[in-house]
């Protein structure tokens, strides 16, 4: 669920920012961070990611209460969130709009996809410009069987 809504924001906030879209990035020449060119190659970002993903799961699986094995406090909670009374009702909520981000996402590959790769900022200015015609029944793509 949080990989989908940080990547929902990803994808979204690089094309409003104007810095390409999600599927010009990782065929470009030269990979950027919002801009500035990134020094070191992708494959070695990727594993870079792996690694730390790996460490920080290796820790939480080594917790033996199943409670905070779900949901851990202490260092992955600098905030507080998970003391007080509310929590459970942030629990619910956070599974909730991770299904939506989720959703959300698959919309934005559908419609990259139906569209030629255009992004979701783009894709939605042309829905907006034109609401009865750039439509997802309006694309053989996007609507099998049509």
């Amino acid at each position: 669920c949080r990989w989908a809504m940080l990547g929902v924001v990803g994808v979204t906030s690089v094309e409003a920012l104007g810095f390409g879209t999600w599927i010009e990035a990782p065929v470009a020449p030269a990979q950027t961070f919002f801009g500035s060119e990134v020094p070191i190659p992708l494959p070695a970002v990727i594993g870079l990611e792996v690694f730390l993903m790996a460490f920080v799961e290796s820790q939480r699986g080594a917790e033996k209460d199943p409670m905070k094995r779900m949901y851990p406090g202490g260092a992955f909670d600098p905030v507080g969130f998970s003391k007080g009374d509310g929590f459970e009702k942030l629990k619910r909520k956070e599974i909730a709009n991770g299904r939506l981000a989720m959703v959300a996402f698959l919309g934005i590959i559908g419609a990259a996809q139906a569209n030629d790769n255009e992004g979701p900022i783009a894709a939605l200015t042309r829905h907006v410009a034109d609401p009865w015609h750039a439509t997802a029944a309006s694309n053989a793509l996007a609507v099998p069987y049509l």
